[in-house]
Parts: structure tokens; C-alpha cells; sequence
């Protein structure tokens, strides 16, 4: 069993995320490498339960991917304004915000915006998160998800659509409903797992339902 991940005690210390826009033209030459090798670890740990894709996307790939239109990156600090959960506040630019530290001590979080179809449907959106492991169970992910419901709209699209929520992932599906998506499909079998056979001789396959999930903008 895997173990579960807790914040290290400097990101017990955040009370606030910044949010920043940036694209691969804007961002910092270092960002984009720490969040390269975030996702490429969310790859290697995550068994799936998040992306579709396999472990050893290289750096190129992981910027045509992740960077092919708008990305969001939330940066967390401490000030002295009290609040017993973590909040939402700009804090100057992207460099600004992370204070002097080493990005991967900075970053609390990151996603991507673009379009889920082509042609007439590009007004519908697809997103993608990454909480890093030692910033999870902070409630970062409901604030990212809550921010990207701010920035989507401004961004042009009418609504947002998951192709893939699978089920067993049932923390991001908590964060979906909280934040008002529906349910709109089931893909039987999307998610394909291994899992250590019961008589320890080697591996199994099995299959895990995904969910569809949407919610409208307008």
C-alpha cells in the first residue's frame, strides 16, 4: 500500500496561495523545468489515478503537452494575517511571489487551461492539476480548483469538461462536486491497473470506470 503523503512543516507554515498566469513565452526558464519534473513524478507515483499517460514524458513533450495554451501556477507564503485554513492572494509577479526560494519549495500547485474540442466546441475547456506530494492535504486543491472557475471564464470558454475523473480517485471527484460538476457520463473500463496477483506470482490486470463530468460557465 502506498503511503499517504503529508505537508512538510514549511508548507504547514502557508497561509496563502498566489495564482499566476503564464505561458511557456512568460514563464521563468527554471519554473518551467521544476514543473516538467513535478508532472514526470506525478507520472511515476501516481499509478494512473490521475493522467492517462504513461511514466517517461520527455521535457519537449511535457511543454507541448502541458504548456499548449494557458497554465496557472499557485505559489504559497506565510504572513502574519491569521486564518485557520490556507487563502487565496496575488502577491506581485510569478518571480516575485516565491520570495527567494528554490521553486520546488514555492510552488503549491499548477494546472493547464485549453480547449477540450476543436473548430466550434474550443469554447469548452480542459484542464489538468498537479499538487505536489508535500503540499497535499492542505486543501490546495479545492483553492486551485476555485481559481480555475475564476480564470476559465476570463479566458473566453462557456464551460468546462473532464473527460477522464477516474473512480479511483475520489479526492478529486470530492473537489468536483463541492465545486458544482455534474456527472454527465460513464466510461466503463477506462483505467487500466496492475495490482499484485493474490498468489504473489507476478502481476494482474483490472480496469477501473472513469467519469464525465462538466459544469456550464454561462
Amino acid at each position: 500500500m502506498k503511503a499517504k503523503s503529508s505537508p512538510t512543516p514549511l508548507r504547514k507554515n502557508w497561509t496563502h496561495i498566489s495564482v499566476h498566469h503564464i505561458t511557456l513565452s512568460t514563464a521563468p526558464v527554471n519554473l518551467v523545468k521544476a514543473l516538467y519534473k513535478e508532472f514526470s513524478s506525478e507520472l511515476e507515483r501516481d499509478q494512473a489515478r490521475t493522467y492517462p499517460q504513461e511514466a517517461g514524458m520527455t521535457e519537449d513533450e511535457f511543454k507541448s503537452y502541458f504548456f499548449a495554451r494557458d497554465v496557472f501556477v499557485g505559489i504559497g507564503f506565510k504572513d502574519d494575517s491569521g486564518g485557520s485554513s490556507i487563502q487565496s492572494r496575488q502577491l506581485g509577479s510569478v518571480e516575485e511571489s516565491r520570495i527567494g526560494r528554490e521553486w520546488n519549495d514555492a510552488v503549491a500547485g499548477f494546472y493547464y487551461v485549453k480547449p477540450n474540442y476543436p473548430g466550434h466546441s474550443s469554447h469548452i475547456c480542459n484542464a489538468g492539476f498537479v499538487i505536489p506530494p508535500s503540499a497535499r492535504g492542505l486543501g490546495l486543491g479545492y483553492l486551485l480548483g476555485a481559481s480555475y472557475l475564476h480564470y476559465a471564464p476570463l479566458l473566453g470558454y462557456r464551460g468546462s469538461i473532464f473527460n477522464l475523473v477516474y473512480a479511483d480517485n475520489p479526492a478529486s471527484l470530492k473537489i468536483w462536486d463541492a465545486l458544482g460538476f455534474q456527472r454527465v457520463g460513464l466510461v466503463p473500463g477506462a483505467g487500466k491497473r496492475v495490482k499484485p496477483r493474490e498468489d504473489s506470482n507476478g502481476e494482474e490486470i483490472y480496469y477501473v470506470d472513469a467519469h464525465i463530468i462538466y459544469k456550464s460557465f454561462v
